[in-house]
């Protein structure tokens, strides 16, 4: 069988399609377990979604800047472990129940959504972190030998093409939520090797879209947040810090929803459709 090729012109009218269409079990799904997560942080632990600059060294090393930063990060994170595992815990449901909404297999429910991504984060789960291990075999192993036994000149040029290969396996990976929750493939080997060939000579245009949308977004979602900001920070005090994290989780929902349709459109162009919605068409 012939390797389908990604329309993304296509993909991007079947993301609007199917933002459309699932209008508001969308906005359920991803108020519950996006926004209101997200809006959670921003007011209980503001450092996690705004992180203060951190204190410049003395001497102006880059090294000890990145550093500090790192250690101000791991801080953060550190004092408020449970808000962030629950964060994670709810973009995980949220993020395999919006994929199992967008099947093709006829139109779930809220509820059954929901279901199928709770009885899939298991196998999401173990996929990543089996293609997250190959990925460090693949990448880190290769790095750690070449910076200890090669000058730093190889050892420069060696980071730039595991950077590109970097890049090259999360786009091979990309696919592995739809596959689990859509494709409802539950072994994580597999998973992977459907997102795989699904990937399969597709993965530059991929990232071509997926750069394009991210930029778009930024640009856009940086204006909108950075003029919202603007307004309430005129009100002062409670306002503005409450103002300031809605409109914070408020892009940030519509960022992750954005993506997680156009991952499904392109799985399902990829993909093709699925043998029950073929099976509609011809009878």
């Amino acid at each position: 069988m012939a390797k389908r090729k990604l329309d993304m012109g296509k993909a991007w009218t079947q993301t609007t399609g199917l933002i459309g269409a699932n209008r508001d079990t969308i906005s359920a799904l991803a108020g519950l377990f996006f926004f209101l997560p997200s809006f959670a942080a921003g007011l209980l632990a503001p450092e996690m979604i705004n992180p203060p600059p951190p204190e410049t060294p003395a001497g102006g090393d880059p090294q000890a800047a990145m550093q500090a930063m790192m250690d101000q990060m791991t801080a953060v994170y550190a004092d408020n472990w449970p808000l962030f595992l629950i964060i994670t815990i709810a973009g995980f449901v949220g993020s395999m129940s919006l994929l199992a909404l967008l099947s093709d297999r006829g139109n779930p429910t809220v509820g059954e959504a929901l279901n199928k991504g709770l009885r899939s984060i298991p196998s999401y789960i173990a996929a990543q972190l089996l293609s997250a291990l190959a990925a460090g075999l693949a990448i880190g192993l290769p790095f750690g030998l070449i910076a200890a036994f090669t000058p730093p000149a190889i050892t420069v040029l060696a980071t730039l093409v595991l950077i590109i290969l970097m890049v090259y396996l999360i786009i091979k990976f990309s696919l592995i939520a739809p596959v689990v929750a859509i494709d409802e493939v539950r072994n994580p080997f597999s998973a992977i090797a459907r997102s795989w060939r699904l990937t399969k000579g597709n993965s530059l245009r991929i990232l071509l879209f997926l750069l394009l949308l991210l930029i778009t977004i930024a640009i856009i979602g940086g204006l909108v947040a950075a003029v919202l900001t603007l307004v309430l920070s005129a009100f002062g005090g409670a306002v503005a810090s409450i103002g300031s994290g809605l409109v914070n989780a408020l892009v940030n929902t519509v960022v992750s929803v954005i993506f997680l349709v156009v991952i499904a459109a392109i799985h399902r162009q990829l993909a093709g459709a699925s043998p029950e919605r073929l099976a509609e068409t011809f009878e």
